[in-house]
């Protein structure tokens, strides 16, 4: 059966957050033609039986329901990339297992990307904490070299979760998504410059969940350093050569790449942020995305300024 769109939802240690995000995708208001894929990458809780339980009680669901069991655990993108390999829709969306969507979004989304003939349709989003929600504005650019440097420059979420994808687009151009951190990044740079038409929607869709402990950000700093490093370094050879006007764009990303370290209270970390992509230190102060305090904070550091950087670590103990 050909589908209008398939939803890949990756599932591993979720059972705090998949009912909730389950019951958001079964209860879009586009009943037809939409295909689920649930990927187990392994999980060892009881994810899945929340998944088949909730999915029992959607009858006109059942039948459209895929799953894909991964013998050991291989990550998010080995997760998204088994979906995407078995997806039958003409458009994807990827789905994290502990967010969840309003009713509407894929209905919109569809009737956006065939209105266009969109190869890529994006939105708005949630940034959603235990407390309160934020608006996360996209801005309403459709340029892909323009959505290029909005996504360098962190001014555009690079998740791939945002955004309806045509599914030709990663099998024509052979994008699979990356390990590491920054994966979707990497995968929407390609998806980006290989789209022809790309589609806004001004209105915010999809809840983000912040604080789940087991979330890729929130664990050891330096095997997420790391793995940002190798996918930037990934994001920017495959940029090469392109000659697009994205040169202060890449300085941008390298800062964004070794923000992690300022955020941190320890100095080993602020020695190692002057050292990473030097040649980028200089960017810091037009650096549209960060604060302004690390704007300065990351100035004193490429300035070596230790007393300066002492006091701030410092005053953030204090603060704790």
């Amino acid at each position: 059966m050909k589908y209008k769109l398939s939803v890949i939802v990756p599932v591993y240690n979720v059972e705090n957050y998949i009912e909730r995000c389950v019951v958001s995708l079964f209860e879009q208001t586009m009943e037809d033609g939409v295909e689920f894929i649930f990927v187990n990458d392994c999980t060892p809780d009881k994810s899945m039986q929340i998944i088949e339980k909730v999915a029992s009680g959607y009858h006109n669901r059942l039948q459209h329901i895929r799953y894909v069991n991964h013998a050991l655990n291989r990550g998010l993108h080995k997760a998204r990339n088994s979906g995407i390999a078995i997806a039958q829709g003409e458009y994807i969306f990827h789905a994290d297992s502990d967010d969840w969507a309003e009713k509407d979004l894929l209905a919109d989304m569809y009737k956006k990307a065939k209105e266009t003939d969109a190869d890529i349709v994006r939105s708005d989003f949630f940034c959603t904490y235990s407390t309160h929600e934020k608006y996360m504005k996209q801005g309403n650019e459709i340029d892909p070299i323009v959505c290029i440097q909005l996504l360098l420059s962190e001014k555009m979420h690079g998740g791939l979760w945002s955004k309806l994808i045509r599914r030709t687009l990663y099998m024509d151009n052979k994008i699979i998504v990356l390990d590491d951190y920054w994966e979707d990044l990497i995968a929407s740079v390609q998806l980006f410059y290989n789209a022809k038409k790309i589609a806004y929607i001004p209105k915010a869709y999809y809840h983000y969940m912040q604080g789940n402990p087991n979330a890729l950000g929130m664990l050891n700093l330096q095997k997420k350093l790391d793995g940002i490093i190798k996918n930037t370094n990934g994001i920017i050879e495959f940029l090469k050569d392109k000659n697009l006007p994205i040169a202060k764009q890449i300085h941008y990303l390298k800062l964004a790449a070794k923000q992690t370290l300022l955020f941190t209270c320890d100095k080993d970390s602020f020695r190692k942020w002057p050292e990473i992509y030097p040649e980028s230190n200089q960017y810091i102060w037009s650096y549209p995305s960060l604060p302004l305090h690390l704007r300065i904070v990351g100035g004193c550091t490429a300035l070596r300024l230790w007393p300066l950087i002492d006091l701030w670590i410092l005053i953030k103990k204090a603060k704790r």
